[in-house]
């Protein structure tokens, strides 16, 4: 009896590792709850943590820093979603121009640094919307 106990005490635990650290669903109910990530949400997330890694040094102080930290997080996520072929959506500066025209006049900023706002605030967003065009297109460069 003592045999079949500990035999039934390490099947569950091969099971659980199995589970755990193969990554595999032994439910059969894997698809249901989990969405399949895009190649623009996959490429978003790497180039996001990416920016966040390369900007950890800097601890800003002053609100110029504070700018300078924005400016460095969206430099290196346009360069980085580049080297995976992800440029400015054409539809996407369309749609902001008189977002920013209008921003432009009620803050009275320029219109190219409310643009640059909607820019940073809509460069994170990697989910399409029926509301407005995603502001990254795949684009690749080689083919032209």
């Amino acid at each position: 009896m003592l045999k079949f106990i500990i035999l039934a005490v390490l099947l569950c635990v091969a099971v659980w590792g199995v589970n755990y650290f193969g990554d595999t669903d032994l439910s059969g109910a894997s698809g249901q709850g989990k969405q399949q990530m895009t190649a623009l949400a996959k490429a978003g997330d790497e180039c996001v943590a990416i920016s966040e890694k390369a900007t950890a040094h800097f601890m800003p102080k002053l609100e110029f820093q504070r700018l300078e930290l924005a400016g460095r997080k969206a430099n290196v996520v346009v360069r980085c979603m580049a080297d995976r072929h992800f440029y400015q959506n054409p539809a996407w500066l369309k749609y902001a121009e008189p977002i920013a025209a209008r921003i432009s006049s009620e803050q009275r900023i320029s219109a190219d640094e409310a643009t640059e706002n909607l820019k940073r605030t809509d460069m994170l967003v990697f989910e399409a919307t029926s509301s407005k065009p995603v502001y990254w297109q795949y684009l690749n460069k080689a083919d032209q």
